[in-house]
């Protein structure tokens, strides 16, 4: 039975569960920001900017257009390995003649507090060198027990160049229209901006690095990561960076049409975010 002491207690929960994402690790989900998807990006440290590959679709809508064949994915982060605070992810990515489109639903949080953002994207490669994709989001913010919710719609642009057979730049923006979150204190939703590069040592080795500035977080954040592949169906992991995880390591299995991916990233002061993403291309 619920009784009002109760309905105080559980969002009081809430509110605590919030405040551990948005004011211990600033840039993860909560308010309105999100962090890269996919368990390769979790080992990289979240890069992903420059990156292609299938997470593209939420991450840098322009490597979408890299993508040849149909394709589906999930992920799931454990953030902090608490159960309130993980983030699943569920898209899909289908070619066209001239294009990609994809769409992505990602769901963070718990009956009691909870964030959703769906996205539909669509992404083109404009000659060898140059990748333009845009997504259009649908983002909701509930409290329950009947507190109430807040939906918007916003956007996302992303670019990627190959400035050479081993360089990559990508750069990414997402909200850079800011829309309300609430009408109390004018609080709105952050906008990212991320720019970044990926090189190519050889085939099998591969590092990347991007510098994230968000209107939410007064620092700029740095990452860096370094990806080795071992015998071409195995690869491992490793990354750092400035947002309070202090390392990230991962590993990924490809074998014809089906990548497994799993990675964790360990924040200094609340530990291990574990995820793991598993995609199918047909």
């Amino acid at each position: 039975m619920n009784t009002p002491v109760t309905n105080r207690l559980r969002l009081l929960k809430a509110i605590l569960v919030v405040m551990i994402v948005s004011v211990s690790c600033p840039p993860a989900s909560g308010a309105g920001l999100w962090y890269p998807s996919g368990a390769r990006q979790a080992g990289l440290d979240h890069c992903s900017v420059a990156l292609g590959g299938f997470w593209s679709v939420q991450n840098n809508q322009a490597g979408m257009a890299m993508i040849k064949h149909l394709s589906m994915g999930m992920a799931y982060e454990n953030r902090f390995l608490i159960p309130h605070t993980g983030t699943g992810d569920l898209a899909i990515i289908y070619p066209l003649k001239f294009g990609n489109i994809g769409a992505s639903l990602s769901y963070f949080g718990y009956p009691l507090y909870h964030e959703m953002k769906l996205g539909l994207a669509y992404a083109r490669s404009f000659g060898p060198k140059l990748r333009i994709g845009l997504q259009l989001d649908y983002l909701l913010t509930a409290l329950g027990e009947g507190y109430g919710k807040r939906s918007n719609v916003t956007f996302a642009l992303g670019i990627q160049s190959d400035v050479t057979d081993k360089l990559t730049l990508g750069l990414w923006v997402f909200n850079p229209v800011r829309v309300k979150l609430s009408d109390y204190a004018n609080e709105k939703i952050p906008a990212v901006f991320r720019f970044g590069l990926a090189y190519h040592f050889s085939p099998r080795l591969l590092a990347t690095a991007e510098v994230e500035k968000n209107t939410a977080f007064q620092p700029v954040i740095l990452r860096g990561g370094v990806e080795y592949v071992i015998k071409e169906q195995f690869s491992f992991r490793v990354g750092v960076g400035t947002s309070g995880d202090v390392f990230s390591f991962g590993f990924g299995w490809h074998k014809k049409h089906l990548q497994f991916d799993i990675g964790t990233a360990m924040h200094q002061s609340l530990g291990f975010s574990p995820q793991s993403s598993l995609v199918f291309s047909f």
